[in-house]
């Protein structure tokens, strides 16, 4: 159990607290550990990885309040995203729950988030960038500098809760004070008020705006898209621009997102999908051999 293990939390977010909101996520986090023990499986929270068809390891993680399991395997996580959208089930409302969670101030992942400052202005577009151990890696610096451009004094840069001073001082040198937000604002007060949001892959602000009727782009690297932790989910999110594909979508038990207030039966959903995802699994038995030499435990 890791998703609410405090010693884990802390080690990856800081002092950083998570939204009490994800707490009714806790029960789905035990019961996926219980069934993917059942089917031999390991599990592996906020871990991205890739293993060979026949994978050994169940990822899960959070997901804009959302729980999501994805297998460590890059071909399973796309192909099945774009098989629940082609699944014949009941569609239920994710986007009106989406949009629900922004307007009861619920949406941001972690508690006490600012309330902006007299003289925050509405503008019309809104940088969301990832925290300091993805910005540099995965970013596409022309992409920003060429925003920035385009867009004047009509934009904002919102830096990840997790960003180093050093690295907003850079942002602020690149793109001036007056365009930085601090990283504790509210994120979604300015997503809002936004006609266009540029986000990324790794980032579940792209399925809120999407909600909200907003115009999305990424900005990214294209080397490194595809690594991101929401990749499978966030490049149809990109390519279809449509609220229809995601109720469609996350309503089929082959997305792998489960959430206990929208999924009428979200035990009978997990069930339906770690046994979908394991026949697929089982087709790719023995095809590749893992040749890497076990690592050597340290005493």
């Amino acid at each position: 159990m890791e998703m609410f293990n405090k010693k884990v939390l802390k080690g990856r977010i800081g002092p950083l607290k998570k939204s009490k909101r994800l707490d009714t996520l806790e029960d789905v986090e035990k019961y996926v550990i219980k069934k993917s023990k059942e089917y031999g499986l390991k599990t592996s929270y906020d871990v991205m990885a890739e293993e060979m068809p026949y994978f050994d390891t169940m990822g899960y993680t959070s997901y804009a309040g959302c729980f999501i399991c994805q297998p460590l395997n890059l071909k399973f996580r796309t192909e099945q995203i774009d098989e629940a959208y082609e699944d014949e089930t009941e569609v239920l409302d994710w986007v009106g729950y989406f949009k629900q969670t922004i307007e009861e101030k619920q949406a941001n992942k972690y508690q006490d988030r600012r309330k902006p400052k007299e003289g925050y202005k509405a503008k019309d577009y809104l940088v969301v960038l990832p925290g300091s151990n993805k910005l540099k890696k995965i970013i596409c610096l022309n992409k920003l500098v060429k925003i920035s451009k385009d867009h004047k004094y009509n934009i904002w840069f919102k830096p990840h809760p997790i960003t180093k001073h050093q690295f907003i001082g850079e942002l602020q040198d690149l793109f001036g004070e007056e365009a930085i937000l601090h990283r504790d604002d509210d994120l979604y007060h300015f997503l809002v008020n936004a006609k266009k949001v540029y986000t990324t892959h790794v980032s579940e602000s792209a399925v809120y705006a999407l909600s909200l009727g907003k115009d999305i782009e990424p900005i990214e690297v294209w080397q490194e898209i595809h690594h991101g932790s929401f990749f499978h989910i966030n490049r149809r999110l990109y390519d279809n621009k449509s609220t229809e594909w995601i109720n469609k979508t996350f309503s089929s038990h082959k997305s792998g997102v489960f959430h206990p207030e929208i999924d009428t039966n979200w035990k009978e959903k997990v069930d339906k999908y770690i046994e979908y995802t394991c026949k697929k699994r089982d087709r790719f038995k023995g095809w590749f051999i893992d040749n890497r030499k076990p690592k050597k435990n340290k005493k």
